[in-house]
């Protein structure tokens, strides 16, 4: 499954999952951007004519060890996505709708790891007050 192809990014509060987000509140939220649709409890991806997406909420124990069955239907502290990389993909356009979720929760949208190697990398944060 890993691949260049792919993006793999995160949004969440901090790495120790300290917080969490309504999940039914979360959904509602997510269905009401365009570009994406759901698939089941926990799952959205792209419409047809967008790029590849995959979102999954779940509610993991920690960062470096969650699987996709980590739902709740209460709770949610991490948003796992799997996105297309490639020439004809404008990135710009598809950071755009994770940005909306990441500043509707107040949470980092980070990259797991950059093509120069870099873990964690944040993409946007929240302004701190």
């Amino acid at each position: 499954m890993w691949s260049d192809s792919y993006y793999y990014l995160n949004i969440y509060k901090d790495e120790d999952l300290s917080s969490n987000w309504d999940t039914k509140e979360l959904k509602d939220f997510i269905n009401g951007i365009p570009e994406l649709r759901q698939v089941n409890n926990y799952e959205f991806k792209n419409i047809e004519s967008f790029p590849f997406i995959q979102l999954l909420l779940l509610k993991a124990r920690c960062m470096n060890n969650y699987s996709e069955s980590d739902t709740n239907p209460n709770k949610t502290n991490l948003i796992t996505i799997v996105c297309q990389k490639g020439k004809h993909i404008e990135f710009n356009e598809l950071k755009r709708v994770f940005i909306q979720i990441a500043s509707y929760l107040k949470w980092k949208l980070v990259d797991e790891e950059t093509d120069d190697g870099i873990e964690n990398y944040i993409i946007w944060k929240p302004e701190e007050k």
